[in-house]
């Protein structure tokens, strides 16, 4: 145990020094209410053993949907705890980045997650991503243990920096992702590092994932299948649209996609929801909101 977390310490004073990553550490007397959490901002870092570190994990994101802030699975990595992420399946919308590393685990079971909005990005070396993946490899005895499937069916929008992979040998089902359809606006919106994933994996989709001729899945089953059927935006929208014209241009307050031009015909609303409106804050009056969702007095 002492080893271990020597090692975190020093990989964490590693991507501070070297990379630019700030690591914070942040302690919060509450984690959230109802369908609404708390996230962090301690990159790789953390408090405490790794017991007590993946028990707070437990308690922060159990029964959270909406989580305000980053979300960060790290440091999971002891042979003596046995791990179960389940917790983490009713996330759906993250408003800061998503960190996943220093995993033992063969998968994140993030499986409603829809939206990461990235309001605050991880940074790296000067460059701002929305979602990070790296060093799921195995550091103990077992080689041949580490992240193998993300299990991000759900996940249709990254609305703001770059997708990072890095340190992941393990990893499959990264190249049969269609990123640009889940990061707009950005040309080649993934950055691959050493060892970014699985190149030599002989793991295929299932055939129920094939779309045009192609398989597009993050991971084995016909549950883990993407949706790519998004239209090509014309170039002056300035974000998602519902037609590949002009005039068919989703509104601003909307993410994922839209079935019309109104904030009232979002798929889903990038920050809030009042009276069925998409919008960027809740109006006054409103005293209470759960999640996205605006609460009148």
């Amino acid at each position: 145990m002492e080893f271990f977390v020597k090692f975190v310490s020093v990989i964490s004073l590693f991507l501070s020094s070297v990379l630019g990553v700030e690591i914070i550490e942040v302690e919060q007397s509450m984690f959230g209410h109802g369908d609404e959490c708390y996230g962090t901002h301690v990159g790789f870092g953390y408090s405490g053993s790794a017991e007590f570190h993946y028990e707070s994990l437990i308690r922060r994101y159990k029964g959270c949907k909406h989580v305000e802030g980053n979300l960060e699975i790290t440091n999971l990595q002891s042979d003596q705890i046995s791990y179960d992420l389940s917790f983490l399946s009713q996330i759906e919308v993250v408003t800061g980045y998503v960190l996943l590393g220093l995993l033992d685990l063969e998968s994140i079971p993030l499986t409603n997650l829809k939206l990461i909005r990235a309001d605050n990005m991880f940074n790296i070396m000067g460059e701002d991503y929305g979602l990070v993946v790296a060093f799921t490899d195995s550091t103990g005895e077992n080689q041949h243990q580490g992240l193998r499937e993300l299990q991000l069916p759900a996940l249709r929008e990254i609305s703001r920096g770059r997708v990072l992979f890095m340190q992941n040998p393990l990893l499959n089902f990264v190249n049969t992702i269609a990123w640009n359809v889940i990061v707009p606006g950005i040309d080649n919106p993934v950055t691959y590092g050493q060892s970014a994933y699985n190149t030599t994996s002989v793991e295929l989709c299932d055939p129920k994932c094939e779309q045009g001729n192609q398989r597009f899945c993050w991971g084995k089953g016909p549950n883990m299948c993407q949706i790519v059927h998004f239209p090509v935006c014309d170039e002056l929208c300035p974000g998602r649209c519902y037609d590949s014209t002009i005039v068919g241009c989703c509104h601003p307050e909307c993410a994922v996609g839209c079935t019309g031009p109104s904030n009232t015909e979002c798929t889903m609303c990038k920050y809030f929801k009042s009276n069925n409106m998409c919008v960027s804050s809740c109006p006054g009056g409103v005293s209470v909101r759960n999640g996205q969702e605006c609460i009148d007095n």
